[in-house]
């Protein structure tokens, strides 16, 4: 394993956050695993591949379940094996929700999509998640594939709904929550709670890492909603408000349209009424109303909330330090809107 990480430290240097340092090898060898070791035999497939990982990425998923690892026990081999097929399952969503969405830009790159075709995407996107089905049988553990099995599922799930909902501002809040779950935070959850699993903790200590997960899961989403309404293009790589849109009602939007504000009865006309089959004006109203009737900030505070659920689920931390970098993990997503 060192003599791996001498030769990746060699050829890439990987900027990650501070609370990061403590897995600083482990991350190097995922980054190692997902940009060189993927067994594609289509150069094209290999092309592809290649271009998705050196984009890098945030790669929280899998230090969470390395974190989670070295604060029940340590860090094995299989916990290498979790983190990858965590991180393979969340990229092969991105390219399917790229597609769903027609989206051009992802991070400020081009898609795949938009740089090869729809067909292409959806065959990359399989396989992706075809490479985190052959990882989840390495594990050896039916537990953990009946989580990540029911990851899948709530992925599809968490997509129709929110597909079957569009220009409805009428939805609940448990409807935007169960959606924010099983699109988001279930995979959160699983990487927490499998970190503990292969620990072979004790349920409490399992269930308790597991709230952690879907906490942050949540709060992660919640300020995803945020930044559609408040960056630009160049921070999102996307245009600012591109989930309204579309029609998709987020947090933002459904504090505003719950607002006693008489102007909250504006938004719920626009959005029926699709903007006007489009009306650039009308779309830009919208925008505006969701600022000024508070609807960001009220969902900046929604986030800040689960993030402080978050931080009370790590009692089962018995690290002083270890719970500082799970706690920054959360401070971690706040910062994307400070």
């Amino acid at each position: 394993m060192k003599q791996t990480l001498e030769k990746i430290t060699k050829e890439k240097t990987i900027k990650w956050p501070d609370f990061f340092n403590v897995i600083n090898n482990e991350l190097f060898i995922l980054e190692e695993n997902l940009t060189k070791k993927l067994p594609a035999k289509s150069l094209l497939l290999q092309e592809i591949v290649s271009y998705i990982f050196k984009a890098g990425g945030k790669r929280l998923r899998p230090a969470l379940c390395f974190l989670i690892a070295k604060s029940t026990g340590e860090i094995t081999n299989k916990h290498i094996i979790l983190s990858e097929l965590t991180e393979l399952i969340h990229t092969a969503s991105l390219i399917h929700d790229d597609i769903i969405d027609s989206a051009n830009l992802r991070r400020g790159r081009e898609t795949i999509n938009s740089l090869w075709n729809d067909k292409i995407s959806v065959i990359t996107g399989d396989f992706l998640f075809a490479q985190a089905s052959i990882r989840l049988g390495e594990l050896e553990n039916t537990e953990i594939v009946k989580i990540y099995a029911k990851v899948l599922s709530d992925l599809c799930d968490g997509e129709i709904e929110q597909y079957s909902s569009k220009f409805n501002p009428d939805i609940s809040w448990e409807h935007y929550l169960n959606k924010s779950t099983t699109k988001t935070a279930s995979l959160f959850s699983a990487a927490c709670k499998s970190s503990a699993i292969l620990n072979n903790q004790e349920k409490k200590i399992i269930n308790q890492a597991e709230q952690f997960g879907n906490n942050l899961g949540i709060a992660f989403q919640i300020i995803d909603d945020v930044l559609d309404f408040t960056s630009n293009s160049k921070e999102i790589g996307k245009e600012v408000g591109t989930d309204l849109k579309q029609g998709i009602i987020t947090a933002p939007a459904l504090f505003a349209v719950n607002s006693t504000d008489i102007r909250a009865n504006q938004i719920k006309t626009l959005i029926e009424n699709r903007f006007n089959n489009g009306s650039e004006e009308d779309f830009d109203k919208a925008i505006r109303l969701v600022h000024e009737l508070g609807g960001c900030e009220k969902a900046k505070q929604l986030a800040y909330d689960y993030i402080d659920k978050a931080k009370e689920n790590l009692d089962f931390v018995k690290d002083g330090d270890l719970k500082t970098y799970l706690s920054k993990a959360g401070d971690f997503i706040l910062e994307r809107i400070s």
